[in-house]
């Protein structure tokens, strides 16, 4: 009866694409389904759930346990960053189909610190409070949208030289080495670092910028 059961879990397991290990095989994975939804914080329902979205790849089986390893749980990681970035299921599974064939954990892992170094506050939250404080000074909602398109007019240039400036002097030289996973907690743990020095330096230039064109002004006036 035993052995029935085994062939029938066998075959299941090799219908949904899942690898089958044989008697004596160790596994890769390091986790069951319900330890994975333990480190993660996600439950075991959704993780099936992604699972038949194609967000994780196929556990491998000894019998009827499925085993999930480091990838699944970088993917798993990712996948969650995503979600927390405002991206819907969809728009997560294109995300993950556009990902090389060859990524590695630690490239899942340094996408994700990417993701979560730079999550911001409700966006939304931030403009209502920017416009009860716009109305305080007597200014119209029309001053606060025309003052927010140039901002993102000039931000999304500057946010794109930045973004490769990173990515040719940190990210690809990181991606052509090995690194040990103490090392990509230390990159993780420096990336909101990283952010923060860049917000601080983007708002002084800002500011010295408004003063030379306050400075430029009174001289023209004198």
């Amino acid at each position: 009866m035993f052995q029935a059961v085994g062939v029938v879990s066998t075959a299941m397991a090799q219908t949904h694409g899942e690898k089958v290990l044989e008697d004596g095989d160790e596994p890769l994975a390091a986790y069951t389904v319900d330890e994975l939804a333990e480190v993660t914080g996600v439950s075991v329902r959704n993780i099936r759930y992604y699972a038949t979205l194609g967000l994780l790849p196929a556990p491998e089986r000894r019998g009827r346990v499925a085993y999930y390893g480091p990838e699944h749980r970088a993917r798993l990681d990712l996948t969650v960053a995503l979600q927390d970035h405002g991206f819907t299921l969809q728009a997560i599974e294109r995300y993950l189909a556009r990902l090389p064939r060859e990524v590695t954990v630690e490239d899942l892992a340094m996408q994700r610190a990417m993701i979560t170094s730079w999550t911001t506050p409700d966006a939304a939250e931030v403009q209502r409070d920017i416009a009860r404080e716009l109305r305080k000074l007597g200014l119209s909602y029309d001053s606060l949208t025309t003052a927010h398109e140039l901002i993102e007019k000039h931000l999304d240039a500057l946010a794109s030289d930045l973004t490769a400036l990173l990515e040719d002097e940190v990210l690809d030289p990181w991606r052509r080495t090995h690194h040990s996973a103490d090392e990509l907690a230390v990159l993780e743990d420096g990336l909101p670092r990283l952010r923060g020095l860049v917000v601080q330096s983007v708002m002084i230039s800002f500011q010295n910028a408004v003063n030379r064109v306050i400075g430029r002004s009174l001289r023209r006036s004198v």
